[in-house]
Order: structure tokens, then sequence, then C-alpha cells
């Protein structure tokens, strides 16, 4: 029986927009996931809180992948409460899919500040990690993440599954690059934002009013 790949995506999903999208099934195309998960951080560590509360993220993320059956909404860590730790999340889904080979997908920017995440290199030993990178200026790292990246960073997707964690991929892709500060900046200076976010989640930000000027 094949060993079921699952992904791993979190973030503030403040509000979730194509970009992510675009990132979630770059990741499920690129190395054949059984499934993604995006889940929503409940309390980040080293940023400000949400805007939108925990329902209203959740139920943008629901709108937001409705007809994607590979993409799993994933509340863990709003129902766990207090800061969320990535650990922590990979430690759980290990326990729940045993077995399973785990992809957390970062883009390039979260990879680089991954040394001042908790218990950061103990990642290594739970997933292997997807790195997109984005348009614009190389960024860098600090020395022991490169020195992380030049031992474990393979060409290839496949590569990544001949052992079961620990191993990194960057990706020259998804090629658009957008952010939920972008998307909250323009909702806040009343511009239409329909070509940034799916459908179903512009209308339900229009509908409770979220993000607007006060």
């Amino acid at each position: 029986m094949a060993v079921r790949r699952i992904g791993v995506m979190g973030g503030m999903f403040d509000p979730v927009h194509r970009g992510h999208l675009e990132a979630a099934n770059v990741a499920i195309r690129t190395l054949d996931l059984d499934a993604l998960h995006l889940i929503p951080c409940a309390q980040p560590n080293h940023r400000e809180p949400a805007l939108a509360d925990a329902t209203a993220r959740l139920e943008m993320l629901r709108l937001a992948v409705a007809g994607q059956p590979k993409l799993k909404v994933d509340d863990r860590e709003l129902r766990r409460g207090g800061v969320s730790y990535t650990v922590d999340t990979l430690l759980s889904l290990a326990e729940e899919f045993p077995g399973a080979m785990l992809v957390l997908v970062l883009g390039v920017d979260a990879f680089a500040s991954l040394p001042g995440w908790h218990q950061w290199q103990g990642l290594f030993a739970l997933a292997h990690i997807l790195v997109l990178n984005r348009p614009g200026p190389e960024v860098s790292f600090n020395e022991d993440l490169a020195l992380d990246l030049q031992c474990r960073q393979v060409p290839e997707a496949e590569r990544l599954f001949t052992v079961p964690q620990g191993r990194i991929l960057r990706l020259d892709e998804p090629k658009i690059e957008l952010s939920s500060t972008q998307v909250r900046e323009c909702l806040r200076r009343g511009e239409n934002v329909d070509a940034l976010l799916p459908p179903a989640v512009a209308e339900f930000i229009r509908e409770k009013g979220l993000y607007t000027a006060r």
C-alpha cells in the first residue's frame, strides 16, 4: 500500500486569497499529494493577531476550497488555542496519520525566518519542507539555516520521498506575489479585490463588512 503524502500549510489566512490557493495547488501538483491541510493559526508567536476572528477565517477557508477535495480546512491550532507552534501541529498530524509523509509548505520568507521559530530544527525530524520562492530579490538565510539547506536540499520532488522526512525542495513557483496585508489594505481603501480573492470569499467579506476602514 502506498504511503500517504500530506501537505501542511499554516498561516493567518486573514483573509485567504488566490495566492494561498495557487501555492497549495502547486504543492499538490508537484508532490502528488493525497491531501493538503490548510491550518489557520490561533495566536501567532512573532506578529500581530489576526483582524478577523477565528470563525470568520475558518468560514472564508471553507468557502475558498469548496469543490477541491484535496484541500482540507484543518482547525486543530484554533482548537488547541494559545500560541500556535508548528512543531506541535506536525506532532499532532503524525499521531493522526501514522506512517504518512508530511510536507510543510512555506514561502521563502517564512523559510528564512525559521531560526526564530520554536524548536525549529525539530521540524526536520517530522516533515519534509517545500519552499516556494517568490519574484524579486534573492532571500538570504542565516548560517545555520544555510547549512541545513546545503545538506538537505534535493533537486526534484521524488527525491523527497526516498526518506521519511528531513529533506528540502525549492521551487520557483508560484509566479504571483500576493499577501493578505495587500488585500486588507485594498479593502481598507475601498478598492475592488475581486481579482485577488475567490469569489465566495470576496462576497463573504462584503456581507460581513470585514477589513473596511472604521
